[in-house]
């Protein structure tokens, strides 16, 4: 595994990750005839040379920083906490309970990335560089699975990718009266045409358009022979041949050739940011997203899960955030006026609004009669239609109860959105105060003669404020589904000393500053945003610690 596998939910279903230390190119000879013989050469230690090869990072890609992470012209890999939040309260980077490794990459990152892995797999499989790649693409770049197929069986594998063994060499040759493209029908020498190692040969305008109709779909290297049933691929090599006259097209097409390394990728996502383009790796398995939430950050500044592409919602674990997501669309619009409107059916619990002053109601949908009073059955009220005395009877008893239930389960869910909402409103209201702060320190600058750096101290708290209050909303989702017991007393604890250390912090931040008491607010924002920082690293250590460990239940 690479260097930055360390965490303990790393599974060796990753073991096949590996970077290249040799960035040479190897040429491989157009004339495929030694294939077979190369092959069986090169293939008998292929296996084993994988295993080998040092899991580093290549060094012409990438230098490893003493301090923490990589980084590089093309990649940087950091930790999640490499942010403001680290400058704002000037602490050194270190790697944190809650913490995943991760790695940014731009379009030339991720174009180096595949080449280094082609260029290593090249003479494990001694072939040329186009069908190498296709192999590749065709097993979703996993080499440890590739190479064992191609050790069994070269010739079945090459067939299943939609290639041949030895394909003819590429180019556009000129018709002759023998040819008739099959599309078309058009023929004479006075036709271009072109074919892949299949055999099927079309005119060249039928190839370009048939090709760059998929391509504007958003294939790739999936773009098969037009040939019915035919499942010979167009290779990059052929794809660029074609298309050389037509560079928009070839554009889109180098485009859908990065999103699909990409998408192909469990390990790899895009940044959800608009028209962001970087993508990120991260090598936390899916089965580990039960207990880590892989929070990663974006060179362009966005913050998000890596499993759910939500943007970052610590410490709620990825299936609990969205079970309280589709709550809130469900639920939270309309829960107000139901709590004060209407009534469940005592029966099929249809909810029932009450339009008129007579207590007698019949529900629509089962046609169940009942007292809107008592929510007892009707027929044991005899005649007095108007009022209701019968509270004691069993019945209604039972259907009091059972509204009553109803009611304090929404009860709990208003008061764990309420703050859930308040929080999400605050973390707004957090980045027009940093709008307004920002013109603070510039007057302050200038009415008191300090440098910027005197008064950054300001816009680290807002930035301190705006990553606790984003923290403290999501840990309320995280509380409405846990347990109640001995842990979620020790939970809400933590929560509570964050939130009034927060509210503190707030408040000292909004407080107007005067010139007399410049350092004295300096000192009690600064010490202040110390403890608040420490308080939201108690919290998210102790939740990290806690659901690896199982240590609360949560509610279906």
């Amino acid at each position: 595994m690479s260097d930055y596998q360390s965490d303990s939910y790393m599974d060796e279903d990753y073991d096949e990750f590996v970077y290249s230390e040799d960035e040479s190119v190897i040429s491989i000879s157009s004339d495929n005839s030694h294939h077979g013989q190369a092959r069986t050469r090169a293939a008998a230690a292929a296996a084993a040379t994988i295993q080998s090869q040092p899991s580093a990072p290549a060094q012409s890609q990438t230098q490893y920083s003493a301090d923490y992470g990589y980084e590089d012209e093309e990649c940087d890999f950091f930790d999640d906490n490499d942010n403001d939040f680290e400058r704002a309260i000037g602490t050194r980077p270190t790697k944190k309970a809650w913490a995943v490794d991760f790695k940014v990459y731009d379009p030339d990152g991720l174009s180096a990335t595949q080449k280094a892995t082609v260029d290593r797999m090249m003479p494990l499989l001694a072939t040329s560089r186009g069908t190498t790649t296709l192999l590749l693409r065709c097993y979703l770049w996993r080499e440890e699975p590739l190479v064992e197929d191609f050790i069994a069986d070269s010739e079945r594998t090459l067939a299943k990718s939609g290639l041949v063994a030895h394909p003819k060499p590429l180019r556009i040759e000129s018709g002759n009266d023998e040819f008739t493209c099959e599309i078309c029908f058009t023929s004479g020498a006075d036709e271009q045409y072109f074919g892949l190692s299949c055999g099927h040969s079309f005119c060249t305008d039928c190839y370009v358009t048939y090709a760059a109709g998929k391509i504007r779909e958003g294939e790739s290297w999936r773009i098969r022979c037009p040939a019915p049933k035919c499942k010979t691929l167009l290779g990059e090599e052929s794809a660029r041949l074609l298309l050389a006259e037509h560079t928009d097209v070839l554009d889109r097409y180098e485009v859908n050739l990065t999103r699909s390394f990409v998408n192909d990728l469990d390990s790899f996502t895009w940044c959800p940011a608009p028209n962001c383009q970087y993508a990120v790796e991260c090598l936390v398995p899916r089965s580990a997203m039960m207990t880590v939430i892989p929070t990663v950050n974006c060179k362009c500044g966005k913050a998000f899960c890596f499993g759910c592409k939500v943007d970052d919602h610590m410490p709620a674990p990825c299936y609990l955030v969205d079970k309280w997501l589709k709550k809130c669309k469900d639920d939270s619009e309309t829960a107000n006026w139901l709590k004060a409107n209407t009534k469940e059916c005592t029966k099929c619990k249809s909810i029932i609004e009450k339009n008129g002053g007579c207590n007698h109601m019949t529900c629509r949908e089962c046609q169940h009669h009942f007292c809107w009073v008592c929510m007892g059955p009707w027929n044991e009220h005899g005649q007095q239609f108007y009022s209701c005395n019968r509270f004691s009877e069993d019945s209604s008893k039972n259907a009091r109860d059972s509204v009553s239930k109803s009611r304090a389960q929404l009860e709990r869910y208003l008061h764990y959105y309420t703050r859930y909402n308040n929080h999400e409103q605050s973390v707004k209201l957090a980045r027009q105060l940093l709008a307004t702060t920002e013109k603070n320190m510039e007057q302050m600058q200038r009415e008191m003669t300090l440098s910027w750096i005197e008064v950054q101290f300001l816009s680290d708290a807002v930035d301190v404020l705006s990553v606790c209050r984003t923290t403290l909303k999501w840990s309320y989702v995280l509380a409405y589904y846990m347990m109640s017991d001995n842990q979620k007393i020790i939970f809400e604890n933590n929560q509570s000393d964050l939130e009034m250390a927060t509210e503190q912090l707030n408040e000292l931040v909004e407080n107007p500053i005067g010139q007399s008491s410049i350092e004295d607010i300096k000192r009690k924002i600064i010490d202040k945003s110390t403890y608040v920082k420490s308080r939201w690293e108690t919290l998210l250590s102790d939740t990290s610690l806690g659901l690896q460990e199982n240590r609360w239940q949560f509610e279906e």
